[in-house]
């Protein structure tokens, strides 16, 4: 019961981070834009979050259908 709890906790992380992380970044960019300060850094930073979201959820993407239709293959042959 309690790996469930913890597996369940480390699965909401693993998949809001990239997400968190993202909107954290904008909220700054519009914010501090908004107040007068600019930050070149973050521009940037947007950009590489973005991409590396877009990685993630991609290699996410792949990984469930390698699972789906090849590994289970491998196994029904034998």
């Amino acid at each position: 019961m309690r790996s469930d709890i913890f597996s369940l906790i480390q699965t909401t992380v693993c998949k809001g981070l990239p997400i968190l992380l993202s909107f954290l970044d904008d909220a700054l960019i519009l914010g501090l834009t908004r107040i007068g300060i600019t930050m070149p850094w973050l521009q940037w930073l947007s950009a590489v979050l973005l991409s590396a979201t877009v990685l993630y959820w991609s290699w996410r993407f792949f990984y469930f259908l390698y699972q789906r239709f090849f590994a289970h293959s491998e196994y029904t042959e034998a």
